[in-house]
């Protein structure tokens, strides 16, 4: 499934993996989502309602570039940086961008999430 983000005009193209989480959140697009900073390795941004976990392991270790959901605070994460491992994570996608753009998003900022549009 593409995707797609705007941040401050500049479109960012990504994928979902394809899973029951991934699908879920795709059915949620299009968002707009205002991310903040975590532990200076990801960005979060709540989502309105809980998505499933059918499907996907129990914990994961998600990777610089990777789009994922935190499932106990409910948050879409954007990752610039490696967390490790932890219970509750899911790996989602994946976004075609230097993590550099992801890292230096001010707190505060507005994401608009939606599918990938073709010309």
């Amino acid at each position: 499934m593409r995707i797609q983000l705007t941040i401050g005009g500049e479109l960012i193209s990504g994928e979902l993996y394809d899973h029951p989480v991934a699908r879920e959140f795709a059915a949620m697009l299009p968002v707009t989502l205002t991310f903040q900073d975590f532990n200076a390795v990801e960005k979060l941004a709540p989502l309105a309602r809980a998505l499933t976990l059918d499907g996907v392991p129990s914990a994961d270790a998600p990777e610089p570039g990777e789009i994922g959901y935190h499932a106990p605070s409910q948050n879409l994460v954007l990752y610039y940086d490696s967390p490790g491992g932890w219970p509750g994570l899911v790996r989602m996608g994946r976004l075609a961008c230097d993590v550099d753009v992801i890292r230096d998003l001010a707190d505060g900022t507005a994401v608009q999430i939606e599918h990938e549009r073709h010309p």
